[in-house]
């Protein structure tokens, strides 16, 4: 037996061929590193994490300020680089995570679509091919496209819900950077807030129906509402805000949101 287990493994080399396993840790690898390659790019160079905490030290000048650094952070650092970050552990698990990274493309493209401004679809077009790769290599990639566990009826009613003002924003910003007389990047600005008004509402659609790692999106869509319903309280005058009154329903939404989900994660299984 040892003897045929050694010829075996002599054929294999003479055919030049790599045992499956060895192709398999290979792409595991491979798989981890773009990954991390990926946080690195996504949430650091390209400021997505960091606009997060730099926002809130930032000063108006037009449209740029606060309100605008952090839903760019919602849109590029929660709803992006965090479902790609999620990956990094147990990936076979955690499909949602990139399902959750790859609708920020429809997003940046449905924002510059509203705002007749193509400066995002060279952003969407990054993300495509980073978020492209990664599933590419992905150790369960044939579950991208498969329906989830179940349908959750509270998170889809709640995102419903949400969807008419969040739609009614992105409209509101499109319609404002069509407007907008300024520098380039102020109208991108706007853009990106309406891509992100549209990537909450899909990544709570994504939740809902409850894909392996359903919790990733969950949190995500919960906490980029939240993230824009303070800075909208906190700043209520910004030209990118929603007010006081908004910004708390934002805020609060996503509190809700999530403790739902965590609710329907916790229950017995019936």
């Amino acid at each position: 037996m040892l003897a045929r287990g050694r010829s075996i493994r002599g054929a294999m080399a003479e055919d030049g061929r790599e045992p499956r396993t060895s192709r398999w840790t290979a792409r595991r690898i491979a798989f981890a590193a773009w990954a991390a390659f990926l946080v690195v790019l996504f949430g650091v160079a390209f400021f997505g994490l960091t606009s997060l905490a730099i926002a809130w030290f930032g000063t108006l000048e037009g449209v740029a300020g606060p309100v605008t650094e952090v839903g760019y952070g919602a849109l590029i650092g929660i709803i992006l680089t965090v479902g790609v970050a999620s990956q990094l552990r147990a990936p076979e698990r955690r499909i949602a995570g990139v399902q959750q990274a790859a609708l920020v493309i429809p997003a940046l493209l449905i924002g510059s679509a509203l705002s007749a401004d193509a400066q995002n679809v060279e952003a969407a077009a990054i993300a495509f091919v980073g978020v492209g790769i990664l599933l590419l290599l992905h150790p369960a990639r044939a579950e991208f496209l498969r329906r989830g566990a179940g349908l959750s009826r509270p998170l889809l009613a709640i995102t419903v819900i949400g969807a008419v003002p969040s739609v009614a924003y992105a409209l509101e910003m499109g319609a404002h950077a069509q407007d907008l007389v300024g520098p380039p990047h102020h109208v991108q600005r706007l853009s990106t807030m309406a891509a992100m008004a549209v990537a909450i509402v899909l990544v709570g659609l994504l939740a809902s129906l409850k894909t392996r790692g359903w919790r990733i999106p969950a949190w995500s869509a919960g906490v980029a509402a939240m993230a824009f319903g303070l800075v909208s309280a906190v700043y209520p005058d910004h030209p990118a805000a929603v007010g006081l009154g908004w910004g708390g329903a934002a805020l609060a939404g996503g509190v809700l949101f999530i403790a739902v989900a965590e609710w329907e994660a916790r229950r017995p299984a019936t």
